[in-house]
């Protein structure tokens, strides 16, 4: 039996983002952050849907992640382990995009039809952590994704939750790798993330922030807060880009003058 994830004429009313965006290990860097987020602790417990699409063995997220958030008092139920994911989206406190590979993320949040309805729920002020992939899509694209497509979604428009991209596990410098595996470090001879970031701004001209590891970005309504103790990296296109710890340059991004994705139009029945 088919379940309407929304029904037609009553899309809800925007109210303030919670969003908590890591490119980090986030139970042991951001646990306060997380029971804020949605609220929850061991009196007042929530129930969160997990959105582990981004990895093959998503039975395993589930088990790892529900034994992380249990003694926040938090309940987590899992996308894919129903048929109807927009019917247990509509029943939850709160939703976690987990990491792994951003393409098969986003192709599954586009097949399942998750994409618009987290965007529409999220915009109603149902709160949203994203780890790693989940970080990426985000942001009106997945195209500041450091992942290989292992497989061809349908687009490359993400859930599109903010007006600026995000390259989770960022870093500066040249890669170097071990190839002999005896500590002699050789430096890459392609390009820096530094690099590719400006290649991505040569065509599209939207801003990018470059998230460290061990940090993130806490969004609520306009303001955005950088959690952490590394700086994170702003690009603006045609500009030098600049580590910033200043949450005023980074709140800036939520208003910028034009983004490259539109809003996604109201999802369809299930």
């Amino acid at each position: 039996m088919l379940k309407m994830a929304f029904k037609k004429g009553l899309a809800p009313k925007k109210k303030d983002l919670t969003l908590l965006l890591c490119s980090a290990q986030w139970i042991s860097e951001f646990p306060k952050e997380i029971q804020e987020l949605y609220g929850a602790s061991p009196e007042n417990p929530k129930t969160i849907m997990l959105v582990p699409y981004a990895v093959d063995d998503r039975d395993a997220v589930l088990e790892r992640v529900s034994k992380a958030l249990a003694p926040m008092g938090i309940t987590v139920v899992s996308a894919h382990k129903t048929k109807y994911p927009l019917a247990m989206l509509n029943k939850v406190d709160g939703v976690f995009v987990t990491g792994g590979n951003t393409f098969r993320l986003a192709d599954e949040l586009q097949k399942t039809g998750l994409d618009k309805a987290i965007h529409y729920k999220v915009k109603a002020g149902m709160p949203y952590m994203g780890s790693s992939a989940g970080t990426n899509v985000a942001c009106p694209t997945m195209m500041t994704t450091n992942d290989m497509p292992i497989v061809q979604p349908k687009s490359f428009k993400a859930i599109n939750l903010i007006p600026f991209q995000i390259n989770a596990h960022y870093f500066a410098g040249a890669f170097k790798y071990d190839d002999d595996g005896k500590g002699s470090y050789i430096p890459y001879a392609g390009e820096t993330r530094d690099d590719r970031i400006i290649q991505f701004q040569e065509e599209q001209k939207i801003p990018v922030v470059g998230l460290r590891e061990s940090t993130a970005l806490r969004i609520q309504g306009n303001k955005v807060q950088l959690l952490g103790k590394k700086p994170a990296r702003i690009f603006i296109p045609g500009k030098k880009p600049v580590d910033v710890t200043t949450n005023t340059a980074l709140t800036a991004l939520m208003a910028p003058k034009k983004t490259i994705a539109a809003t996604p139009k109201k999802p369809a029945r299930q």
